[in-house]
């Protein structure tokens, strides 16, 4: 543990101000990022338009069919919605 803090609490802060590196250093940290927090670190790499986006995406979807029994139309559901962010982080920088 940190003079800062222990690191779940600083992930948690990180997320909240949408800080990536942070975030990433902190979840480095975790024994084990919950499947929920995994898929806040995957959204903030959509919007901050990071290279790591895409392999973050995938991995995380592996990690929800591992971890649990998903309805097939909720894994389609969960690829879509993670494929459309991606493009829409990707239009909005085109348009500006």
């Amino acid at each position: 543990m940190t003079s800062v803090g222990h690191p779940y609490a600083r992930f948690r802060r990180a997320i909240e101000r949408r800080a990536l590196w942070h975030a990433e250093d902190a979840a480095r940290e975790l024994p084990n990022l919950s499947l929920e927090d995994a898929l806040q670190l995957v959204h903030l790499y959509a919007e901050r338009e990071s290279p790591k986006y895409e392999r973050a995406a995938l991995r995380w979807l592996q990690r929800y069919l591992a971890e649990g029994s998903p309805r097939l139309q909720h894994v389609a559901n969960a690829a879509s919605d993670l494929a459309q962010r991606e493009s829409d982080s990707s239009s909005i920088q085109r348009s500006v």
